[in-house]
């Protein structure tokens, strides 16, 4: 019966994805309560502990996708929110399937750049899989180099959980590159968890990044820290 079911959802999907190639996917991001526990500064768990949840948009079509985080409140009257900042922050993040252009726009000091990005490589565990709102999806496992030194995000292990029945290569903040759209994923900070996916008739706009010089990671990292 299990069987039975995961298959006519499969064919189901699988006339949706046919009819169109853009889809707005909402995903909603809390931080993992384990990394809490880890941190051991202890104005830095304060924070973390007063974090609420925020929600963020992924859109795409055939080739790109765009993602950013929704209007915060909070920043109006200056209350950090860390779910936030690890969440993708203000970025605008842009990312092309077909030729891996991985791209954050952002500020320093008001001033715009554009980081361009090295994907995560992945892991796929074909033996995992587990279903997500209707969604069977399978494990993939990606690392990425120590970051700084800051007890937070260096030496990041990644886990993501993408659907194959979705064959777009997407998913939120840096989650990209898989062959299937990432419906769940965490690293060791933070949480991605999928809320709903609208498919649309036209294909959806996408903007490419162009409000600022383009860097790289290293390059920024010693632009940022000389302030």
């Amino acid at each position: 019966m299990k069987n039975l079911l995961t298959i006519i959802l499969t064919l189901f999907f699988q006339i949706i994805i046919a009819q169109t190639n853009s889809a707005t996917v909402i995903y909603k991001i809390n931080l993992n309560k384990d990394s809490i526990h880890n941190v051991s500064d202890r104005f830095v768990k304060e924070m973390m502990e007063q974090s609420d949840s925020v929600y963020a948009t992924l859109k795409f079509n055939s080739k790109e996708s765009n993602y950013f985080l929704d209007f915060d409140i909070s920043k109006m009257y200056g209350t950090p929110n860390l779910t936030r900042i690890f969440g993708g922050s203000d970025n605008l993040i842009y990312y092309n399937q077909e030729n891996k252009e991985f791209l954050s726009e952002t500020l320093v000091l008001d001033y715009p750049v554009i980081i361009s990005k090295k994907p995560i490589e992945w892991k796929i565990l074909n033996n995992e899989t587990k279903l997500i709102n209707g969604y069977l999806c399978k494990k993939a496992i990606g690392k990425r180099a120590k970051v700084n030194d800051t007890e937070l995000i260096k030496n990041s292990e990644f886990i993501a959980w993408f659907c194959p029945e979705i064959p777009f290569n997407f998913g939120p903040e840096r989650f990209h590159g898989l062959p299937g759209l990432v419906l769940e994923c965490n690293s060791n900070i933070v949480k991605f968890e999928l809320e709903k996916i609208t498919w649309h008739k036209e294909e959806l706009e996408i903007n490419k990044p162009n409000s600022g010089e383009i860097i790289s990671e290293e390059e920024f990292k010693n632009r940022a820290g000389r302030f």
